[in-house]
């Protein structure tokens, strides 16, 4: 369950646990909000690199964020553009992670440079193509869609740049939807509407 606050400007999103993983273990921010991990006293949230994340590990990610056993807030601050990986650091070896997709609704992409990506026609009526020019050429993105709540609609992997990309989500309800492009080190995230 997800519970949404209002403090100052941001929202506060909360993240409780459901035995030995977290919930809900993914959830989709906007840039100023801040989490509050609500844990028992044997269960933590320290933030790691997407290898270590992948890999159950839990090596901290240098100027990372740190929850201790029993829970606390990770302020806005801490939660830059782009997708966090955290995980329970008792638990890591059994799966317990999540992620945090902190998206920039100012339009500004916080997007590392070098790439192009072109999203059309946008907004649409749920018929998107995808365009990833980039340098190297056969690389590999995941893509995920989520509703303005944080939940993931739609997803899809194997998807290579230069080359278009069709995203159809023309059975969503009409509205305002976050896409998070990863290739395993950059992550990109552009608004779309559906109408």
């Amino acid at each position: 369950m997800v519970s949404v606050g209002v403090a100052g400007f941001g929202a506060t999103v909360t993240i409780a646990n459901s035995g030995s993983t977290f919930s809900p273990d993914a959830v989709t921010i906007n840039l100023g909000d801040d989490v509050t991990f609500t844990l028992p006293s044997f269960h933590n949230a320290q933030e790691v690199s997407f290898e270590t994340w992948t890999a159950n590990g839990t090596t901290a990610l240098p100027g990372g964020f740190s929850v201790p056993f029993g829970g606390g807030n990770v302020p806005a601050s801490a939660l830059t553009a782009g997708i966090h990986y955290y995980v329970c650091v008792a638990h890591a070896s059994s799966g317990m992670k999540g992620k945090i997709t902190v998206v920039n609704t100012t339009g500004i992409a916080a997007n590392p440079q070098g790439n192009e990506i072109s999203i059309y026609p946008n907004p649409s009526h749920g018929n998107f193509q995808l365009k990833i020019s980039n340098q190297q050429s056969g690389t590999e993105y995941e893509l995920a869609l989520y509703n303005i709540l944080g939940t993931k609609v739609y997803s899809k992997t194997n998807v290579q740049s230069q080359n278009p990309n069709n995203i159809d989500v023309a059975d969503l309800p009409k509205g305002t939807y976050f896409l998070h492009i990863f290739n395993g080190r950059d992550t990109y995230n552009r608004k779309i509407i559906v109408r």
